[in-house]
Order: C-alpha cells, then sequence, then structure tokens
C-alpha cells in the first residue's frame, strides 16, 4: 500500500482587484486636473479668451456700477445673488465652487474609457463655465446639489426629486423661465423612460399636434430669442462662426416644427455643417452623452428598481429637447449643456457601483 506524501500546503493567492485602491490612477489625474484648473483660474486667467467670460462681464457690471433696462433681467437677479457673497469674494467663491464640481465629476472613474468619456463633457464645461462667475456658476450648484447628495450622500428618493423641483422652480421664476420647461418636459420622459417605441411615437404625435394647435404668439416667444440673439450679435459686431436662424417663421406650427427639427441637426450633429476640429471634438463629446443615455435607458430596462439612471437620464435629456427650441449657435448649446452634465456622471457612478436604499 503506497502512502502519498503530503505535499506544501497551497498558499492562498493574493489579487488585488483593479479600481479597489483608495487612489487609483484615475483618482490621482482627476486631483491634478482639479490642481491645474486651480492655477489656471488663480495665475492665468487674464490670457483666456474674452468671448468666454461675456456674460460675466454683464453681471459684473450689474454688480458693481447697478442695472440698466438694456439688461436682461436673469442678470440681474443672477448679480443680486452674487451680492450676497460681495464682489471681493466672488472670485475665490467661482473657483472654489468649480473646483469641488470637478472634484466629483472626477470621482469614481475605474476604467480607461469611463475616464476619457468624462474628459470630453469635463473640458468644455471648463472653458465656458468655471472661468468667470455666471449664471452658470449657479447652475453647477445646483447640480451638486441634487446629484451629490444623491450619489455620495445616498440620501431618499424623495429628497433628491424635492431638491430638483425646489431648485428649478425657484430658478425658473426668477432666472430662466425655460427650467420650468424643462421641468414639465422631464416628466414627460420619465413617463417614457422604459416604454417601448410605440409610445415615443404616439407621444410626438400628440406633442406637434399640440403644436400645430398653440397660439402663435406662445410659439414666437419661444423660438424666436435664436433669431434675436443673433440679430444683437451681428449688430455690435460678434463674429460668431456656429451661429445659425430659423429657417422658417416661428409664429406657425408647420414653421417652429421645422425650426426644431433644423436645429437639432445642427446642434446634434455638428460636423455636417462646421468642420473644424473643434466641431470635431463638439461632437465626440455629444456622441459620449448619447452614448451615456442610451446605456442608462437598457440598464433602466433591465434594472428597473434602479433610480439613479432614469431619473438623471430623464433630466439631462429634458434639457437636450428644450434647449433644441432656442439656441441660436453651438457655444451656447454647449455652455448651457455641459453645466448640468453632472447628471451624466451621476449615471455613471451609480452603475459602478449601485447605491443600496
Amino acid at each position: 500500500m503506497s502512502h502519498a506524501i503530503p505535499g506544501p500546503a497551497a498558499t492562498p493567492r493574493t489579487t488585488t482587484r483593479r479600481g479597489t485602491r483608495r487612489f487609483n490612477q484615475y483618482s490621482i489625474a482627476g486631483v491634478l486636473i482639479v490642481f491645474v484648473y486651480v492655477i489656471i483660474y488663480a495665475y492665468f486667467r487674464e490670457m483666456l479668451p474674452e468671448k468666454w467670460s461675456v456674460d460675466s462681464a454683464k453681471i459684473l457690471e450689474i454688480l458693481n456700477y447697478g442695472g440698466t433696462d438694456e439688461m436682461d433681467n436673469s442678470f440681474a437677479v443672477t448679480a443680486a445673488l452674487f451680492s450676497i457673497i460681495g464682489s471681493e469674494n466672488l472670485d475665490v467663491f467661482t473657483c472654489i465652487s468649480s473646483a469641488i464640481f470637478l472634484f466629483f465629476a472626477t470621482h469614481k472613474i475605474r476604467r480607461a474609457g469611463d475616464f476619457f468619456s468624462r474628459l470630453l463633457l469635463i473640458a468644455p464645461c471648463i472653458m465656458l463655465n468655471m472661468f468667470a462667475p455666471s449664471k452658470e456658476t449657479v447652475v453647477l450648484l445646483m447640480t451638486m446639489c441634487i446629484t451629490v447628495t444623491t450619489i455620495y450622500f445616498r440620501t431618499s428618493r424623495f429628497f433628491t426629486i424635492g431638491a430638483f423641483l425646489g431648485l428649478y422652480a425657484i430658478y425658473g421664476v426668477f432666472v430662466r423661465n425655460y427650467y420650468l420647461l424643462i421641468v414639465g418636459v422631464f416628466f414627460i420622459v420619465h413617463y417614457l423612460w422604459r416604454r417601448p417605441l410605440k409610445y415615443h411615437v404616439l407621444a410626438a404625435i400628440v406633442i406637434a399636434g399640440a403644436v400645430l394647435a398653440a397660439p402663435s404668439s406662445l410659439l414666437q416667444t419661444l423660438q424666436s430669442p435664436r433669431d434675436t440673439s443673433n440679430a444683437y450679435a451681428e449688430q455690435i459686431g460678434s463674429d460668431n462662426r456656429t451661429a445659425f436662424t430659423n429657417i422658417a417663421s416661428p409664429a406657425t406650427g408647420p414653421g417652429f416644427l421645422v425650426n426644431y427639427v433644423y436645429a437639432a441637426t445642427v446642434l446634434i450633429t455638428p460636423v455636417i455643417y462646421f468642420q473644424t476640429p473643434s466641431d470635431a471634438f463638439m461632437q465626440l463629446m455629444i456622441f459620449a452623452m448619447l452614448l451615456i443615455l442610451y446605456k442608462a435607458r437598457r440598464r433602466s430596462r433591465r434594472q428597473p428598481e434602479q433610480f439613479e439612471p432614469r431619473f438623471f437620464g430623464s433630466l439631462f435629456v429634458a434639457h437636450i429637447l428644450v434647449q433644441l427650441i432656442f439656441e441660436p449657435d453651438l457655444g451656447s448649446f454647449t455652455r448651457h449643456l455641459t453645466s448640468v452634465m453632472l447628471y451624466l456622471i451621476a449615471i455613471k457612478v451609480s452603475g459602478n457601483k449601485p447605491i443600496q436604499r
């Protein structure tokens, strides 16, 4: 009878899971992005293009010298908000709040693809929204209140929805009225989010019918800002390469719909109309946004109990659908859309680690 000689005890293999380290390479890169931003803001901001701070100049003029009848009311209200902080503290406040925004926007990255897709979203947001105090500074703070508490502090769904409705209602009434329209569109998109295509087609038909039946004065009010903005820019000698005007009268239902479809093609597929490297970059950014939304909808259908993909996806889509009504150029569209890009980051983070409720 043979006796097997016992071999050495197997040494348990130690494996390191990717992304489990507290500070992985992507976290370090995120911190570096925040650091570089702060350095540029503090020491090199005066070297940046003036077009990045046109809206800020209007707000600061009202804040320092008082408003005039020619100033848009939204600028005056924003200046009143900033007056609480004080003009001498405004630069520090803008830099700190934007740095915190960037910290959360680059937090919990686990894969290279995730890192580079976030860069596509972050880069234009930094350039257009973070180097001067503006209306977008307030929007950045709003999106942080809505998303950070949900994703990182795991507050209840009731709190998240309440914060969204409260902040958008206040901002819509006093600063930008179209935020009230975004709230209405959000509920439509949220209802349709997981439903089959036939529901989307039916909703599109109903909405088109409502547009055709709407008063011409309402349609004119909603869509004419595109023409008004570009006419004013031309009057003061501004050379906006990506500006476009309505191709039909916005005062009629058919004209409104034609203009909407035309604006969607210009703003969603800019490389068709503008062939420069910056337009190609914007196209990549828009593609990244749409891909995140597509994956969020698929995840919502597979895991209907998850709150984040449906809520934040519907809210971001509502912003897109409303902005297509009146945006006058690619720069304005990008500036306004990237100011709420933290909603997309919330979708990505919730996909990395589902939130327990």
